[in-house]
C-alpha cells in the first residue's frame, strides 16, 4: 500500500506532483518502515525494553512511558504473534519476555491476554519452564487478570504450593488492597484524598523504603509526618507473586503500613511510582512530590515541601 502511494505521485502531473511528492515520499517512507524492517522478535524485544528503560525515573510519568511502550510493542512485536504455532523454536520464549516487558512498563491487561495464549503454546510444545511460568505469573499479578490463574492455568508452578491470589471483582478509581493472613485474599478499600496530607509510594522489598520506616521509628517528628490517618502508603502495581511479604511488612510495622495499589490509572495525579516516593496533599489534590531516601535520610526535604505548600497541621 505503501509503495503505492509513493507509485502514485510519480505518475501526476509535473505541477501537482511538485508539492505531492516530498509529502508522499515521507509518508510511504514513515508507514513502510516497520515492514521494511522486518525486525526479528529479538529485535523486538530489544526495542520494547530500550524505550521502558529510556523513559524510566521521576522524569517520566509512568502512562507517557506505557503509551510509547505500547506503540512500539504494536509495532515490533504484536505481528509475531499471529500464528504462534508457526514461530521457531526460542521465539515464544522471547515473545513471552517482550511482553513482560511491555506489561511492566504500561500495566494494560491485554497483555496478560498474550501471556497466557504463549504460556498455552509453550506447554503444548513440553516447554514451559519454571522461569516462564514466573514471568507469565508476574504478567498475570501485575495486570490484575484473575482469569489467568485459574486452575487451567499455565503459571500455576510458579507459586510453588502458596495461595494463589485471588483480586476482588470490581476496581474502583483510588482503590488500594490489603491482603489477607491467607496470602490468597484481599480486603479493598478507597482512599479520600482529601482526607489525606500524605501519599507514599513504597514496597516492602525496597530498601530504601525500609531506610525511611527505620528513620520514622527513631524520629517522633519525622513518625507524625508519615503515619496515623491522614497518610497512606501504597505499593506500586507490580508482579509480587507472594502478597503475604506485605502481610509480614505491616505485622513488623502496624503504624507504616503499606497497601497494594488495585490500578495505577486509579491514581490520576500520581505520575511516579518509584519507591519511596512521597506525594503532599492539599485539599485532594497534589501540590509537592519529594523522590527518593538518600544514605542521610530525607527529612529535612520532606518537611520542607510539607511548609513550603502550607498543608495545615493537624493533630494525628
Amino acid at each position: 500500500m505503501h509503495v503505492q502511494l509513493l507509485i502514485m505521485a510519480l505518475r501526476l502531473p509535473h505541477t501537482v506532483m511538485r508539492g505531492f511528492l516530498p509529502v508522499a515520499t515521507m509518508l510511504a517512507v514513515i508507514l513502510s518502515f516497520p515492514c521494511a524492517a522486518g525486525e526479528s522478535l529479538e529485535e523486538g524485544h530489544a526495542i520494547v525494553q530500550r524505550t521502558w528503560e529510556r523513559l524510566s525515573g521521576p522524569d517520566h510519568d509512568w502512562r507517557e512511558r506505557g503509551a510509547q511502550v505500547d506503540r512500539v510493542f504494536d509495532t515490533s512485536v504484536l505481528p509475531h504473534t499471529g500464528t504462534l504455532s508457526s514461530l521457531a523454536a526460542s521465539d515464544p520464549r522471547v515473545l513471552l519476555r517482550a511482553t513482560h516487558a511491555a506489561a511492566v512498563a504500561s500495566k494494560q491487561p491485554r497483555y496478560s491476554t498474550i501471556a497466557l495464549r504463549v504460556g498455552l503454546e509453550l506447554r503444548r510444545r513440553g516447554e514451559l519452564h519454571p522461569a516462564d511460568a514466573r514471568a507469565g505469573a508476574a504478567i498475570a499479578m501485575l495486570s490484575r487478570d484473575a482469569t489467568a490463574l485459574t486452575p487451567a492455568s499455565p503459571w500455576l508452578a510458579a507459586f510453588n504450593g502458596r495461595p494463589v491470589p485471588r483480586f476482588p471483582d470490581v476496581i474502583r478509581p483510588l482503590e488500594y488492597w490489603t491482603p489477607g493472613p491467607d496470602g490468597e485474599s484481599f480486603s479493598s478499600a478507597q482512599a479520600d484524598q482529601a482526607s489525606l496530607d500524605i501519599i507514599v509510594i513504597a514496597h516492602p522489598a525496597c530498601g530504601f523504603t525500609r531506610a525511611a520506616a527505620e528513620a520514622a521509628r527513631t524520629d517522633p517528628e519525622l513518625m507524625r509526618v508519615l503515619s496515623g490517618p491522614r497518610a497512606l502508603w501504597l505499593s506500586p502495581q507490580d508482579g509480587t507473586l507472594d502478597p503475604r511479604i506485605f502481610r509480614d511488612w505491616n505485622d513488623r510495622h502496624p503504624d507504616l503500613p503499606i497497601h497494594i495499589v488495585a490500578r495505577q490509572s486509579g491514581f490520576s495525579e500520581v505520575g511516579y511510582w518509584g519507591t519511596p516516593t512521597f506525594y503532599i496533599l492539599r485539599d485532594g489534590g497534589v501540590v509537592a512530590r519529594v523522590v527518593g531516601w538518600p544514605r542521610g535520610g530525607n527529612k529535612a526535604m520532606l518537611t520542607k515541601a510539607i511548609a513550603d505548600a502550607a498543608v495545615p497541621r493537624r493533630s494525628r
